[in-house]
């Protein structure tokens, strides 16, 4: 019924794109993460090794960010991409003031934890 025409497949658009805004979020957040920890910690031991390394990572991360411009240059979608970079930053800010005096390390982040500091 959304992918039929009028309202309604414009309304799929807005829907679809707000979901590809915060997978492309997520995927360039992937990236930097990857990227940072080669460089601070080059030697950690790692279950998987990627092939193509930082300049995969870096390629990747300038392709999602190149796909977060453009998501934002339809104009039909605007409204919910706007929408949803505005609920982003909302929860950046939140996690900035509050949520992050409250972190709990999962098993996994204590154990590469307790790897660095050994």
């Amino acid at each position: 019924m959304f992918f039929t025409g009028g309202a309604d497949a414009a309304f799929g658009k807005t829907i679809l794109s707000m979901a590809v805004f915060g997978a492309v979020i997520a995927y360039a957040m992937q990236c930097l993460a990857f990227i940072i920890l080669r460089v601070k910690f080059p030697n950690m031991e790692r279950p998987y090794r990627s092939p193509l390394g930082i300049p995969g990572a870096a390629i990747a991360l300038i392709i999602s960010l190149a796909t977060l411009y453009f998501l934002f240059l339809i104009e039909e979608n605007l409204y919910g991409v706007v929408g949803m970079a505005i609920w982003f930053l909302v929860g950046v800010v939140y996690f900035a003031a509050y949520g992050r005096h409250r972190l709990v390390f999962s098993p996994e982040e204590q154990f590469a934890l307790n790897q660095i500091t050994e």
